[in-house]
């Protein structure tokens, strides 16, 4: 297998992952360095050699604005050390067979060793990678320790991490240009419906399923609105995804007529099988909202009470489904029972099925962020009990406790 390095100058204004798709099967990111790797195996019937391969990377770069330099070698660390010797649009490529004498000349320094061991070997007279590899293994280990041995591996070519790529992915685009330009919400639902099916075409074209959406509004004035959701789980028909998009829609404000309608899905993935009749949705679903309308009975009494599901994916009952004519989500039935939480030396506590249990870590939910609105968001964690339960709080007004003032908590859902 060959891996490439490409090491950024100057980054493009696309994504990596965008450019790369229709070059290789599977990138990986370089947490440590302006760059990524990915995987430059098979490419001689297409390209004819590997040079010829990144020259054409290279170019894609180039074409969104962006320039770098690439190495290509059998592993992953000696491709990123090719990239790094490359001057600015040149390609390097190391064969497996050359790897060692490629290795050899180059400073010690760039070894992954502690600056104690390289200072004790520059007095030894080590300064080069391959002056280093003709030492001992067994040597080294007694006087260094065992943390030698990965340097003395690479310094042999010899790389144990290995690539672990995954595959780059096209965002699906859907665009509609407005003529003339729509000024109301309800006009544009004829529009965003068919964006929708369009992304649902495509995403069953590839078997694959939105992890993401994200819709943009442009108005007369060149001014975007745009708004973004990460799906708690994918979807890939028609009528989901409208769901989906119709939600973010609702909580766009437009100054100005609209006269384009984007919608983007940027993350999407196979989808996984599944047996209907044990993982079907539909009992839990069916009796979730009997008990909602059991609950809304107490908030409505003599008078009928219906139940809407608002939105569809939404991953709590309380955003899921609303009581027809009730605005205040604070009066919705699902909004929580009270709880009592204490702060003792030991950590803090929660008073929970007639008993104190021991919190042992938690923290903000952020999955809700793009399902509650903001100021109730940062008000809303999710904490792990010492039983194993893990169950999601949201904290309500601060009620005044004579000259103190406490948070009063609820528990709005369970994460088991």
């Amino acid at each position: 297998m060959s891996v490439g390095y490409l090491a950024i100058d100057r980054w493009p204004h696309r994504p990596l992952d965008e450019l790369l798709a229709p070059l290789t099967p599977a990138i990986q990111k370089d947490e440590e360095e302006r760059g990524v790797w990915f995987d430059a195996s098979g490419i001689r019937l297409q390209h004819g050699d590997e040079e010829r391969y990144g020259r054409a990377v290279l170019a894609t770069v180039a074409h969104a604005a962006g320039t770098g330099r690439i190495g290509i070698a059998a592993t992953p660390w000696v491709a990123r050390l090719a990239a790094r010797l490359a001057a600015p649009d040149e390609v390097i490529v190391v064969p497996e067979l050359e790897t060692r004498a490629f290795l050899r000349p180059l400073p010690l320094e760039w070894l992954p060793l502690p600056s104690r061991v390289q200072d004790r070997l520059r007095a030894l007279g080590i300064v080069t990678i391959g002056q280093f590899a003709d030492l001992p293994l067994q040597s080294l280990r007694r006087r260094f320790g065992a943390d030698i041995v990965l340097a003395h591996r690479l310094a042999h070519g010899d790389d144990p991490t290995p690539f672990r790529g995954w595959t780059p992915l096209v965002p699906l685009r859907a665009e509609r240009a407005l003529e003339p330009p729509i000024a109301t919400h309800d006009a544009l639902e004829p529009v965003l419906r068919s964006l929708c099916r369009e992304i649902a075409d495509g995403l069953a074209a590839l078997a694959h399923a939105a992890r993401s959406i994200q819709l943009e509004l442009v108005e007369e004035a060149d001014r975007t609105v745009a708004r973004f959701r990460r799906l708690p789980q994918p979807l890939r028909t028609t009528p989901e995804l409208f769901a989906v998009a119709w939600s973010l829609l609702a909580g766009m404000t437009v100054v100005h007529p609209i006269v384009l309608l984007r919608l983007t899905v940027e993350e999407h993935a196979p989808v996984r099988a599944s047996q209907p009749a044990l993982l079907d949705e539909t009992p839990a679903r069916t009796a979730e909202r009997e008990r909602l309308w059991q609950a809304a009975q107490r908030f409505a009494r003599g008078r009928v009470v219906r139940i809407l599901e608002h939105v569809p994916v939404a991953p709590l009952p309380e955003l899921r489904w609303r009581v027809q004519g009730m605005t205040r989500l604070a009066a919705h039935p699902f909004h929580g029972q009270p709880v009592r939480l204490a702060r003792r030396p030991s950590g803090w506590w929660l008073w929970l099925g007639e008993r104190w249990i021991p919190i042992v870590r938690g923290g903000l939910y952020e999955r809700l962020d793009l399902w509650w609105p903001v100021e109730r968001h940062r008000r809303t964690v999710w904490v792990e009990l010492a039983d194993g339960q893990r169950l999601l709080l949201a904290r309500d007004h601060l009620a005044r406790d004579g000259a103190s003032e406490r948070p009063t908590w609820r528990l709005v859902g369970r994460l088991d």
